[in-house]
Protein backbone atom coordinates (compact mmCIF):
# COMPACT_ATOMS: atom_id res chain seq x y z
CA UNK A 1 0.00 0.00 0.00
CA UNK A 2 1.44 3.43 -0.88
CA UNK A 3 2.32 5.58 2.11
CA UNK A 4 0.60 9.01 2.25
CA UNK A 5 2.50 12.15 3.19
CA UNK A 6 5.93 10.49 2.95
CA UNK A 7 8.43 11.75 5.52
CA UNK A 8 10.49 14.67 4.24
CA UNK A 9 13.44 13.35 6.23
CA UNK A 10 13.51 10.03 4.38
CA UNK A 11 12.26 11.08 0.94
CA UNK A 12 13.11 14.76 0.34
CA UNK A 13 15.81 15.06 -2.28
CA UNK A 14 16.52 11.34 -2.73
CA UNK A 15 18.56 9.73 -5.52
CA UNK A 16 18.62 5.98 -4.94
CA UNK A 17 21.64 3.86 -5.86
CA UNK A 18 20.95 0.37 -7.09
CA UNK A 19 22.89 -2.59 -5.74
CA UNK A 20 24.38 -4.15 -8.85
CA UNK A 21 26.34 -7.29 -9.36
CA UNK A 22 28.34 -5.93 -12.28
CA UNK A 23 29.94 -3.04 -10.39
CA UNK A 24 32.99 -3.08 -12.65
CA UNK A 25 30.75 -1.63 -15.37
CA UNK A 26 29.44 1.20 -13.15
CA UNK A 27 29.90 4.79 -14.22
CA UNK A 28 32.72 6.97 -12.91
CA UNK A 29 32.83 10.75 -13.28
CA UNK A 30 36.19 10.77 -15.06
CA UNK A 31 35.06 8.11 -17.54
CA UNK A 32 31.87 10.00 -18.34
CA UNK A 33 33.70 13.31 -18.73
CA UNK A 34 36.12 11.62 -21.12
CA UNK A 35 33.35 9.98 -23.21
CA UNK A 36 31.26 13.17 -23.13
CA UNK A 37 27.96 11.29 -22.79
CA UNK A 38 25.76 10.10 -19.92
CA UNK A 39 23.54 7.21 -21.04
CA UNK A 40 20.10 7.56 -19.43
CA UNK A 41 17.14 5.17 -19.56
CA UNK A 42 13.44 5.05 -18.71
CA UNK A 43 10.49 2.78 -19.46
CA UNK A 44 7.22 4.61 -18.67
CA UNK A 45 5.88 7.40 -20.87
CA UNK A 46 4.92 10.07 -18.31
CA UNK A 47 3.22 13.29 -19.50
CA UNK A 48 5.57 16.23 -19.16
CA UNK A 49 8.32 14.24 -17.44
CA UNK A 50 9.65 12.01 -20.23
CA UNK A 51 7.90 10.70 -23.32
CA UNK A 52 8.81 9.25 -26.69
CA UNK A 53 6.88 10.34 -29.78
CA UNK A 54 7.89 9.52 -33.35
CA UNK A 55 11.27 8.34 -32.10
CA UNK A 56 12.08 11.58 -30.28
CA UNK A 57 12.41 11.65 -26.47
CA UNK A 58 11.36 14.87 -24.75
CA UNK A 59 10.12 16.29 -21.47
CA UNK A 60 11.21 17.98 -18.26
CA UNK A 61 13.60 15.19 -17.26
CA UNK A 62 15.29 15.30 -20.65
CA UNK A 63 15.82 19.06 -20.71
CA UNK A 64 16.78 19.25 -17.04
CA UNK A 65 19.26 16.37 -17.17
CA UNK A 66 20.87 17.87 -20.30
CA UNK A 67 21.66 20.95 -18.20
CA UNK A 68 22.66 18.91 -15.14
CA UNK A 69 25.32 16.91 -17.01
CA UNK A 70 26.78 20.12 -18.46
CA UNK A 71 27.13 21.33 -14.87
CA UNK A 72 29.17 18.13 -14.35
CA UNK A 73 31.44 19.03 -17.30
CA UNK A 74 29.89 16.32 -19.49
CA UNK A 75 28.79 17.35 -22.98
CA UNK A 76 25.49 15.55 -23.49
CA UNK A 77 22.98 12.82 -22.67
CA UNK A 78 21.78 9.84 -24.72
CA UNK A 79 18.35 8.39 -23.83
CA UNK A 80 17.02 4.88 -24.27
CA UNK A 81 13.51 3.51 -23.62
CA UNK A 82 13.15 -0.06 -22.36
CA UNK A 83 10.04 -2.23 -22.29
CA UNK A 84 9.94 -2.93 -18.54
CA UNK A 85 11.51 -1.71 -15.29
CA UNK A 86 13.26 -5.09 -14.99
CA UNK A 87 14.90 -4.50 -18.36
CA UNK A 88 15.80 -0.99 -17.24
CA UNK A 89 17.60 -2.21 -14.13
CA UNK A 90 19.24 -5.06 -16.05
CA UNK A 91 20.72 -2.52 -18.47
CA UNK A 92 21.92 -0.43 -15.53
CA UNK A 93 23.56 -3.48 -13.94
CA UNK A 94 25.24 -4.36 -17.25
CA UNK A 95 26.66 -0.86 -17.65
CA UNK A 96 24.82 -0.14 -20.90
CA UNK A 97 23.05 2.67 -19.02
CA UNK A 98 24.74 5.02 -16.55
CA UNK A 99 21.55 6.13 -14.77
CA UNK A 100 17.79 5.55 -15.03
CA UNK A 101 14.64 7.55 -14.25
CA UNK A 102 11.13 6.11 -14.05
CA UNK A 103 7.95 6.78 -12.06
CA UNK A 104 7.40 3.03 -11.65
CA UNK A 105 10.70 2.28 -9.95
CA UNK A 106 10.22 1.39 -6.27
CA UNK A 107 10.87 4.12 -3.73
CA UNK A 108 13.47 1.97 -2.00
CA UNK A 109 15.78 -0.44 -3.78
CA UNK A 110 17.75 -3.15 -1.97
CA UNK A 111 20.91 -1.83 -0.32
CA UNK A 112 20.21 1.62 -1.73
CA UNK A 113 21.82 4.90 -0.69
CA UNK A 114 20.19 8.35 -0.83
CA UNK A 115 21.34 11.67 -2.28
CA UNK A 116 18.97 13.96 -4.33
CA UNK A 117 15.68 13.49 -6.28
CA UNK A 118 14.47 14.82 -9.62
CA UNK A 119 10.80 15.46 -8.81
CA UNK A 120 7.85 14.30 -6.75
CA UNK A 121 4.68 12.76 -8.08
CA UNK A 122 1.82 11.24 -6.06
CA UNK A 123 -1.90 11.77 -5.59
CA UNK A 124 -3.66 15.09 -6.18
CA UNK A 125 -7.32 16.08 -6.19
CA UNK A 126 -9.39 17.83 -8.83
CA UNK A 127 -12.47 19.65 -7.56
CA UNK A 128 -14.63 22.47 -8.83
CA UNK A 129 -13.57 26.02 -7.89
CA UNK A 130 -14.12 26.44 -4.15
CA UNK A 131 -14.13 22.68 -3.53
CA UNK A 132 -11.93 20.63 -1.16
CA UNK A 133 -8.13 20.58 -1.40
CA UNK A 134 -7.10 18.18 1.40
CA UNK A 135 -7.62 14.56 2.42
CA UNK A 136 -10.06 15.75 5.09
CA UNK A 137 -12.20 17.19 2.29
CA UNK A 138 -12.86 13.68 0.99
CA UNK A 139 -15.19 12.95 3.92
CA UNK A 140 -18.75 12.38 2.64
CA UNK A 141 -17.58 13.17 -0.90
CA UNK A 142 -18.31 11.33 -4.13
CA UNK A 143 -14.83 10.37 -5.33
CA UNK A 144 -13.95 9.50 -8.92
CA UNK A 145 -10.76 7.42 -9.15
CA UNK A 146 -9.46 4.81 -11.56
CA UNK A 147 -8.85 1.28 -10.32
CA UNK A 148 -5.27 1.42 -11.65
CA UNK A 149 -4.46 4.50 -9.56
CA UNK A 150 -1.64 3.62 -7.10
CA UNK A 151 -3.70 5.05 -4.22
CA UNK A 152 -6.99 3.38 -5.14
CA UNK A 153 -6.97 0.85 -2.28
CA UNK A 154 -5.70 3.43 0.21
CA UNK A 155 -8.52 5.87 -0.67
CA UNK A 156 -11.14 3.12 -0.61
CA UNK A 157 -10.07 2.21 2.94
CA UNK A 158 -9.97 5.72 4.40
CA UNK A 159 -11.75 5.53 7.79
CA UNK A 160 -14.71 7.82 7.07
CA UNK A 161 -17.86 7.91 4.96
CA UNK A 162 -17.40 8.53 1.25
CA UNK A 163 -18.62 7.14 -2.06
CA UNK A 164 -16.08 5.66 -4.48
CA UNK A 165 -16.89 5.93 -8.19
CA UNK A 166 -14.40 3.38 -9.53
CA UNK A 167 -13.44 3.81 -13.20
CA UNK A 168 -11.28 1.52 -15.36
CA UNK A 169 -8.91 4.37 -16.32
CA UNK A 170 -8.18 8.04 -15.63
CA UNK A 171 -9.99 9.25 -18.76
CA UNK A 172 -13.26 7.61 -17.66
CA UNK A 173 -12.78 8.93 -14.13
CA UNK A 174 -12.41 12.44 -15.59
CA UNK A 175 -15.62 12.02 -17.60
CA UNK A 176 -17.45 10.91 -14.44
CA UNK A 177 -16.22 14.00 -12.62
CA UNK A 178 -16.98 16.44 -15.44
CA UNK A 179 -20.40 14.81 -15.91
CA UNK A 180 -21.33 15.66 -12.32
CA UNK A 181 -21.46 12.15 -10.84
CA UNK A 182 -18.47 12.90 -8.57
CA UNK A 183 -17.45 15.81 -6.36
CA UNK A 184 -13.73 15.20 -6.64
CA UNK A 185 -11.36 13.37 -8.95
CA UNK A 186 -8.15 11.76 -7.70
CA UNK A 187 -5.27 11.45 -10.17
CA UNK A 188 -1.54 11.01 -10.38
CA UNK A 189 0.09 14.46 -10.26
CA UNK A 190 1.57 14.37 -13.76
CA UNK A 191 -1.69 13.12 -15.33
CA UNK A 192 -3.59 15.81 -13.43
CA UNK A 193 -1.34 18.65 -14.52
CA UNK A 194 -1.60 17.57 -18.16
CA UNK A 195 -5.41 17.69 -17.91
CA UNK A 196 -5.35 20.94 -15.93
CA UNK A 197 -3.33 22.65 -18.66
CA UNK A 198 -6.09 21.76 -21.16
CA UNK A 199 -9.15 22.50 -19.01
CA UNK A 200 -7.90 25.45 -16.97
CA UNK A 201 -8.92 27.08 -13.66
CA UNK A 202 -12.37 28.10 -14.90
CA UNK A 203 -13.60 24.51 -14.70
CA UNK A 204 -11.55 23.00 -11.89
CA UNK A 205 -8.88 23.45 -9.25
CA UNK A 206 -5.97 21.13 -8.55
CA UNK A 207 -4.82 20.49 -4.98
CA UNK A 208 -1.29 20.33 -3.63
CA UNK A 209 0.13 16.81 -3.31
CA UNK A 210 -1.96 14.74 -0.93
CA UNK A 211 0.48 11.81 -0.99
CA UNK A 212 4.04 12.18 -2.19
CA UNK A 213 6.30 9.80 -4.12
CA UNK A 214 9.77 10.92 -5.22
CA UNK A 215 10.99 10.21 -8.75
CA UNK A 216 14.66 9.35 -8.36
CA UNK A 217 17.65 9.32 -10.64
CA UNK A 218 18.99 5.81 -9.99
CA UNK A 219 22.65 4.92 -10.50
CA UNK A 220 24.33 1.56 -10.00
CA UNK A 221 26.04 0.81 -6.73
CA UNK A 222 29.72 0.95 -7.59
CA UNK A 223 29.43 4.25 -9.44
CA UNK A 224 32.12 6.31 -7.79
CA UNK A 225 31.25 8.83 -5.10
CA UNK A 226 32.55 11.65 -7.29
CA UNK A 227 29.87 10.86 -9.88
CA UNK A 228 27.11 10.78 -7.26
CA UNK A 229 28.36 13.95 -5.57
CA UNK A 230 28.64 15.81 -8.88
CA UNK A 231 25.14 14.74 -9.91
CA UNK A 232 23.62 15.79 -6.58
CA UNK A 233 25.47 19.11 -6.62
CA UNK A 234 24.36 19.84 -10.20
CA UNK A 235 20.69 19.18 -9.37
CA UNK A 236 20.87 21.39 -6.29
CA UNK A 237 22.57 24.25 -8.19
CA UNK A 238 19.88 24.19 -10.86
CA UNK A 239 17.21 24.18 -8.17
CA UNK A 240 18.83 27.10 -6.36
CA UNK A 241 19.40 29.35 -9.40
CA UNK A 242 15.79 29.23 -10.66
CA UNK A 243 16.40 26.90 -13.62
CA UNK A 244 14.44 24.05 -12.03
CA UNK A 245 11.39 26.22 -11.33
CA UNK A 246 11.44 27.71 -14.84
CA UNK A 247 11.53 24.32 -16.55
CA UNK A 248 9.02 22.82 -14.13
CA UNK A 249 6.47 25.55 -14.86
CA UNK A 250 7.14 25.18 -18.58
CA UNK A 251 6.15 21.51 -18.54
CA UNK A 252 3.76 21.25 -15.55
CA UNK A 253 2.52 24.82 -14.78
CA UNK A 254 3.88 24.41 -11.22
CA UNK A 255 7.05 23.49 -9.34
CA UNK A 256 7.22 19.69 -8.97
CA UNK A 257 10.26 19.36 -6.70
CA UNK A 258 9.87 17.43 -3.45
CA UNK A 259 9.09 19.69 -0.51
CA UNK A 260 8.47 19.14 3.19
Amino acid sequence: MPTPRCSAVSLLLSVLTLAATGTSHAATLSKLQKSGVVKLGYTTNTPGLVTQENGAIAGFAVEFMNLAVKEMKIKSTAWRKTTTTDALLTALNAGTLDAVIDVNLPQVLADGEQAASLACTGGVMFSRPGGPKTEAGLKNARIAISTDHPYFHYVRNLPFEKKINAAPNSNQALLDFLGGSADVLLLDRFDALKMYAKLGPEKLQVSPLLWSQPVAVVVANGSDKQFEAALNAAIKRLQANGTYERLSKKYFTQDVRCTS
